[in-house]
């Protein structure tokens, strides 16, 4: 559809903007640049809703599902979260600097293959699918937001030595409830992939390379909360810096496992 594709590449532009906006502000200290990039990511959010939705109305099944979908969701469900989050926090507008060059690039890599709607094969029609792949999506939504806060306060302490705009302590805490979010969502991902696997395959569980890196991928958050929760002294620039890394094999263990395995998740 056109004005899918015009309203997708709409939304691109404006997060990319969003971006570089924000980093100038920071750059340069200038408060009414950050307040112009959430104005941005918002006016860009609102577009990129009428992406998802177009796309659903397309193809008639909540659009999470192929690789231009799943990408998709899982930057607007990210896009939203900060947006809630400095609602709130308007401190925390700077963090566009972090979050919006990874849903600027992960945009632009959903484009990469032909992203034009399709129908769903008669093995996918369960709503158990729907489910699972809101879910996952929503999950590394919340884990993009954790680590483009981190790795903008970590810019920052990095050039100020710290300021209190991005005091370590609300830092911290922000990722952490970012991150546990995320974890009960892969969690409820990963729970209700068995459900719809046994149904559909006689089994709860095979060790297909996605499941598995999946897997790996929970309890590699799991070890961040328990990190959290047992070693005070990691808050602060030792768990940003995890949160910033973690992500990188969320994204993989969701869209980059079928470019190195033979999986049966397809897109």
């Amino acid at each position: 559809m056109i004005a899918e594709t015009v309203t997708f590449w709409f939304a691109v532009i404006a997060y990319a903007v969003s971006f570089l906006t924000a980093l100038v502000g920071l750059v340069f200290r200038k408060e009414k640049l950050v307040t112009l990039s959430w104005q941005l990511s918002a006016a860009g959010f609102a577009v990129h809703t009428m992406t998802v939705m177009l796309r659903w109305l397309e193809t008639g099944y909540p659009p999470f599902v192929a690789f231009f979908e799943s990408v998709s969701a899982s930057c607007w469900f990210a896009i939203l979260g900060f947006l809630i989050l400095t609602a709130y926090r308007p401190s925390m507008r700077g963090g566009a600097a972090g979050v919006m060059p990874v849903v600027f690039l992960l945009m632009g890599w959903a484009s990469t293959p032909s992203y034009a709607g399709q129908g769903l094969s008669a093995s996918l029609k369960s709503t158990w699918l729907f489910i699972h792949a809101s879910f996952a999506t929503a999950g590394v939504g919340a884990f993009i937001v954790a680590a483009g806060i981190s790795v903008a306060w970590l810019w920052r302490k990095r050039r100020d030595g710290g300021i209190e705009a991005a005091d370590p302590l609300v830092i911290d805490e922000t990722v952490f409830r970012f991150i546990s979010v995320g974890f009960l969502f892969y969690t409820i991902m990963i729970i209700s992939g068995a459900i719809w696997a046994n149904q559909a395959w006689g089994r709860y569980w095979g060790w297909d390379p996605i499941a598995t890196w999946s897997l790996i991928t929970w309890l590699l958050y799991a070890l961040y909360l328990h990190m959290h929760f047992t070693y005070p002294r990691l808050r602060g620039s030792v768990l940003a810096w995890y949160a910033a890394l973690a992500v990188i094999l969320a994204a993989f263990s969701l869209w980059g496992v079928s470019y190195v395995y033979q999986t049966i998740h397809t897109y």
